[in-house]
């Protein structure tokens, strides 16, 4: 009988878990994964890239959905998560969130080149410290209409900004499903005077049309999580994936992937902003 305990104790010892099923409510086409990498691939997926590598005990799977969609089914599916998600406090209220496991520049404010409200905003820098100011600009230019995305996240900061009555009469919302980079035609077509982006996503549209702003409000890097159903698979996948992003955060490959997405003469800023907020030590 002894034997037998011996044997079983052994056995369970050597098992080996089965991988967790995940279903990703994305942004990206159900066969990504598998797919020789696109030349101009995104820093976010060239990163989840690395982590799925790097991870043994998940086996994920896509769906493509827009944002709401994927909050959706997120919310309802125990073993549903979305990558690449801003936190705010009312997703940590619905969602468990992984550690950050991207780091870009914060946003900014990019207006035509050709804008008469540069004038009134450089005459403002000095006094705000260098950086728009972008709540006194909303309140103090009734003509300024700032262009955004009803279903992205902006940060903490923003987002409560923009939810303020007096600031009300300056936004103007778009429905574009969280998708980064479809404002540029409203700016382009001066539909809004300006819009909120990403500087690396300068690469998506003709930049030398345009002038930007470092946003006060704005976080200086801003961070995208995994973000899962709240439930004890849920809880079980976070586990996974913060143990790939707390190895791989700090290595080489993992750190040169976001510094291409930035230029030379930012890069020393950078890379003291992602020590300080990133999981991990550098190598």
């Amino acid at each position: 009988m002894w034997q037998q305990v011996v044997l079983l104790s052994c056995l369970s010892f050597f098992a080996v878990a089965e991988p967790l099923d995940v279903q990703f409510q994305s942004k990206m086409s159900p066969d990504w994964l598998t797919r020789e990498p696109a030349g101009n691939e995104s820093l976010e997926l060239s990163l989840m890239r690395l982590i799925f590598a790097h991870n043994s005990g998940l086996r994920p799977d896509f769906a493509l959905v827009n944002h709401t969609k994927a909050s959706e089914l997120t919310r309802t599916s125990p073993n549903s998560c979305m990558a690449s998600i801003l936190k705010n406090p009312q997703r940590e209220a619905e969602f468990l969130f992984s550690k950050p496991f991207s780091a870009i520049e914060g946003l900014k404010l990019y207006l035509p080149a050709e804008s008469l409200f540069h004038q009134p905003l450089q005459s403002k820098l000095k006094q705000w410290g260098g950086k728009v100011r972008l709540r006194e600009l909303l309140l103090t230019e009734p003509d300024f209409i700032l262009g955004l995305d009803r279903e992205r996240s902006y940060g903490s900061n923003l987002d409560l900004l923009f939810k303020e009555n007096a600031v009300s009469r300056n936004l103007y919302f778009k429905q574009s499903g969280a998708q980064i980079a479809r404002l540029w035609p409203m700016l382009q077509q001066h539909r809004v005077s300006a819009v909120l982006e990403y500087p690396f996503m300068l690469a998506t549209t003709d930049a030398s049309q345009l002038e930007g702003y470092s946003v006060a409000e704005a976080e200086p890097l801003q961070l995208a999580y995994f973000a899962c159903n709240k439930s004890e698979t849920g809880q079980a996948i976070i586990d996974q994936l913060n143990q790939s992003i707390e190895s791989l955060v700090g290595t080489r490959g993992y750190l040169g992937l976001h510094l291409k997405t930035v230029p030379t003469e930012r890069q020393q800023d950078f890379l003291q902003n992602y020590n300080r907020l990133m999981p991990g030590d550098l190598d």
